[in-house]
């Protein structure tokens, strides 16, 4: 994966590229010189994207707090997208994804349209709490709503079998 995305990258302009195998030497090696993005697999190890997100975006890590972060998934269930999102990651990605794609995630992320702020002891993606919770209300709305129309048409169906058998049984 990471010489398809060395490749892939170096195919769309970017040069200056450094590859970690592991999160423990890439948190070490940014210490010292902090990237301009990082783009991380959630499943990496020794430290996931959860437990990476927990350590960088402590504002005792300054200035590696503040460098966008993309996360990658192999299996981007929602409660694991929505986890990265509030621990700090910019944006998330599926993968396979297409190089343009890759590109295209890359530039939104670096115009800067999320911004970070301090919570407590963390930097987290302003608003991003509250855009999930309302996303989670609308989510529960439509379920509630698909349930009553549900009963409504079962409902509905009854009555007219009703009908439809008295209208038979008066023929």
């Amino acid at each position: 994966m990471q010489r398809l995305l060395r490749a892939m990258l170096s195919g769309t302009g970017f040069r200056n590229l450094t590859i970690f195998s592991d999160s423990e030497r890439a948190g070490t090696a940014m210490l010292s010189d902090p990237p301009d993005l990082i783009l991380m697999e959630w499943e990496n190890q020794p430290y996931d994207g959860s437990s990476f997100l927990k350590l960088i975006r402590n504002q005792n890590m300054f200035p590696l707090c503040l460098v966008p972060v993309i996360m990658m998934f192999s299996e981007p269930r929602k409660k694991r997208v929505e986890r990265a999102l509030k621990l700090g990651a910019h944006a998330v990605i599926a993968k396979p994804i297409s190089p343009i794609q890759l590109l295209a995630r890359i530039r939104w992320v670096m115009s800067g349209g999320l911004k970070l702020k301090l919570v407590g002891e963390r930097y987290v993606i302003e608003g991003i709490e509250e855009r999930l919770t309302v996303e989670q209300e609308r989510h529960d709305q439509l379920s509630r709503a698909r349930a009553y129309q549900e009963s409504q048409f079962a409902e509905m169906t009854s009555i007219q079998n009703d009908v439809d058998e008295l209208l038979q049984s008066a023929f």
